[in-house]
């Protein structure tokens, strides 16, 4: 049963990591092709990114807020998934 469990959990962590780095590699080639750049820490910070998107590019506004949206989210998503099955082991340890 843990085989199965543990086989499951892997599978589930590899096809999110996939997922994510494909989706997030078409955003970054179309920022690649647009010659955009900024700091990944700009991507947590409002006041910064506001200026980047409203002084340095601002015909390219929806396309850098799509990328943010896209990458603070399969973030989160990521780290609730680790959350979850950091659970899921320890329920599984003690119960099994």
């Amino acid at each position: 049963m843990r085989i199965v469990i543990v086989s499951i959990i892997i599978i589930l962590f590899v096809s999110l990591n996939l997922y994510i780095r494909i989706s997030t590699l078409k955003y970054y080639k179309e920022l690649i092709a647009k010659r955009i750049q900024f700091s990944f820490t700009d991507l947590f910070s409002n006041v910064k990114w506001n200026e980047i998107t409203e002084n340095k590019y601002p015909q390219d506004k929806v396309l850098l807020n799509r990328f943010r949206k896209h990458i603070l989210i399969t973030g989160s998503v990521f780290v609730l998934s680790i959350i979850i099955v950091i659970l899921m082991l320890f329920i599984l340890r003690n119960n099994i």
